[in-house]
């Protein structure tokens, strides 16, 4: 049985509906994505790319391939008002929305935080987080803390 989820940006300029599982669900620390997004760090939903479906204007975007941990990134919003959506990572058949683009964002429990070495001093980490030095992809990664 498919879930669905729904969201878009602050204007409704382009909003998206996923027939399909939540992949992950993650916060990052990297500098990266302190830096592209203004904020300590930024928390994504992955979903399968083919469970996406997007109405409206189409996705703006800025794609760097000098990032820190090597790996090219596009980082997705609206030319309207600015609403950052997500990410692309072109390796991965999967989509990062951002969690606050999403209606049902206050019914996804986040867990797991990648890239601690990288995040500021104030920012703490529930009891229940699993904590990565640095990445974590495909079951790997240096967990700092486990849940």
């Amino acid at each position: 049985m498919k879930s669905k989820y729904t969201g878009g940006c602050k204007c409704g300029n382009i909003t998206y509906v996923v027939n399909g599982e939540v992949q992950w669900k993650v916060s990052c620390h990297c500098n990266w994505c302190q830096t592209t997004s203004g904020a300590a760090f930024r928390t994504f939903v992955l979903f399968n790319e083919s469970d996406l479906e997007i109405s409206g204007d189409t996705f703006k975007s800025y794609e760097d391939r000098k990032t820190e941990h090597g790996r090219p990134m596009i980082n997705q919003f609206c030319s309207r008002c600015g609403t950052q959506l997500g990410i692309k990572v072109p390796s991965m058949d999967t989509r990062h929305i951002a969690l606050g683009t999403l209606d049902q964002r206050k019914e996804i429990a986040v867990k797991d935080n990648i890239w601690w070495q990288e995040s500021f001093d104030f920012v703490s980490f529930p009891n229940n987080s699993d904590v990565y030095k640095t990445g974590y992809w495909n079951g790997t990664g240096e967990r700092i803390l486990k849940s």
